[in-house]
This record gives structure tokens, sequence and C-alpha cells, in this order.
């Protein structure tokens, strides 16, 4: 009961928007660029500062969000399925009670093996593969087969080929884990999944938000020029730490050039497609005239284009940019 008292006490000391912030920074980015791309852009505008103005988060208070918005995620899920007794009720008129009460005995069972690892929900899932890759493949099996199919997927995604093979093998052919070991199996990887909590530290700012601002493409100018028209020093810090296609764009053309050996012309052409002048004369001044040849051959042939599909190829040549900029090879200026 003290454990439960302490968690209400730590959350009375953050407003809502605190504890949204606090819970987009705990699931990681690509959670919460999905989470963003469903709000309206004033209320990203508010997370976003937020997030950026936020300090280091301690684990219990870590702790305690994640509960929280657990506890509310549940509570809709089971209220918008009108609820357990509902779905007794319909199972004993339409199989009876004998079929029903063993139908609901192996739901429980499989309520409470999800429930087990329903924390796993909010982690994100390249850590959480970092925690488990070197477990078993049956292991690792039974903690995916208790997990959301999209976040069990997007873990596979990131195992070796070797062990991903191994455990989807195990998946396929797995058999009844007995509730005790799949218990057991929760209690263990939570005590680990524990160091990462404890580490969370100083994960919010201003960096977070601009690795944020970065993948949402144009939604992101609009958000930045509203978080100007408050905080214009935010806003200055936030647009420092972004890099744009804008940005890439304005690279000197050597660098062009080591970003455009690492990609096909043909995403090169539908990340141009509509754009200024001058940001296409940058980029093809950095072809070769056989490159250039061929991404005219391109950018001729193409239709109407999607803006989602433009901004995903040039999220491509922006990630390609990136790693050249971190490796060293290519040397932005930051002083514009």
């Amino acid at each position: 009961m003290a454990e439960e008292i302490d968690k209400e006490a730590i959350l009375a000391k953050y407003s809502m928007l605190e504890k949204i912030a606090m819970f987009c920074i705990l699931v990681g980015e690509e959670a919460t660029i999905k989470i963003f791309q469903n709000l309206p852009v004033e209320l990203v505008e508010q997370i976003t500062t937020q997030i950026a103005q936020m300090g280091p988060v301690d684990k219990d208070a870590s702790l305690a969000i994640l509960e929280e918005f657990h506890v509310l995620t549940k509570s809709n899920a089971y209220i918008s399925a009108g609820g357990l007794e509902v779905a007794k009720e319909l199972l004993y008129k339409s199989l009876g009670k004998a079929e029903a009460d063993r139908v609901l005995e192996k739901l429980a069972k499989m309520t409470k093996a999800k429930e087990a690892f329903a924390y796993l929900e909010h982690v994100n899932p390249k850590q959480l593969a970092d925690f488990i890759k070197d477990e078993s493949p049956q292991t690792i099996a039974i903690i995916l087969s208790h997990m959301n199919p999209v976040a069990a997927s997007e873990v596979l995604d990131t195992l070796d080929d070797d062990v991903r093979v191994k455990v989807i093998m195990q998946m396929a052919t797995i058999k009844d884990v007995s509730p005790d070991i799949v218990q057991t199996m929760s209690k263990v990887l939570e005590r680990k999944l524990e160091s990462l909590f404890s580490s969370i530290s100083g994960v919010g700012g201003v960096k977070v938000v601009a690795d944020m601002l970065n993948k949402m493409g144009s939604k992101a100018q609009d958000i930045l020029k509203n978080i100007n028209s408050i905080n214009v020093e935010l806003a200055k810090e936030i647009k420092e730490n972004m890099f744009t296609f804008e940005d890439l764009c304005k690279l000197d053309t050597q660098d062009i050039m080591k970003i455009l050996a690492e990609v096909d012309m043909a995403d090169v052409a539908i990340a141009l497609k509509g754009s200024p002048d001058e940001q296409l004369e940058a980029i093809t001044a950095a072809m070769s005239q056989r490159a250039k040849d061929r991404f005219n051959e391109e950018f001729d042939m193409l239709g109407k284009v999607k803006v989602k599909d433009k901004e995903a190829k040039q999220r491509k040549m922006l990630e390609v940019a990136q790693k050249l900029i971190e490796s060293g090879q290519i040397e932005r200026d930051t002083d514009e």
C-alpha cells in the first residue's frame, strides 16, 4: 500500500502535459512520431516544447508514468469491448456453459500470460532486442509470443539473421507453456529492464525534439514556426540541432557527391520533384554526366509525386548524410 501512495505522490508533482512529454520520451522516437501523426498540430507543438524544456527523468517517475498510461489503456480496452462479464454472457449464450467455461479458462490463462509481459508495451523494441538478443531462441520466442504482433515484428527485425530464423521456427512450433514459467521469465526480464529505466537521464531536451522534427517532414516547419512565436531562443536552439533537406542542399558539392554515391537516382528524382530550382541545381551540380543523364531520365518519367513519398525519399538521403556527418566524412557548417 505504501508503494501505491508513493506513486500517487510522484505523479501529483507533474501536470498532464509533463506526463505526456515524459511518456513520449520513454516509448522512444519512432513510437512518438506515430503518436504525433495522429494529433492536432497545436498539441504536438505543446508536447515538443515541453520535451525540449525537460531535464532528466528519474527511475521512479518513469515507472509511475508508464504504469499510469498502461492502466488507462487497459481500462479503455475493457470499456470498448464491453467488459469481461459481457463477453462471458455472450459465450454462455452461444456455446453453452460447459464449452464456454473451457474457453474462458483458456482465455484467463492467455490473459494472465499477456499481463505478465504487459510492461513490454512501453519498451522501445530496439532497446528490448538489445536486452534479449543473447537469450536462447526458445526464450525469445516465448517473450515475443506474448507481445503485440507489431512490436514483436520490430524486435525480430533487429535480431541477427540466424537468430531470427531460429526464433521464428520456435514461435511456429511452440506449445503451451506453464503459467508459472511465464511468470518467472517475466520477473527475470523485468529486473533486467530496470537497468534501462534507471539509466534514463538527460533523455529529454532539444536534441530529442530536433531528431523527431527531422523525421516529420513539412509538418515540422509549422511546429517550429509556432514554437518560435512562443520562445525565440528555444526555436533557434532546436533549429541548430536539426538537419533538414534544405540543409543538405546547402552542403559543399563534394559532400553532396558523397551522399549521391550511396543513393539510387530514382530516389533522388522523387526527393527533388517539385522542389525549388536552387535545390535542384545544387544536387544536379554534384552529379557526373552519367548520373545526371540517369537522373533526368527518371525525373522526366515521374508524374505527380505524393508528399509522403517525396518526404520518405528525402529522409532516406538525410539518413545517409547523417551517417557521413557522424563518421566525420562530411563536416556540417552550423554557423548559418
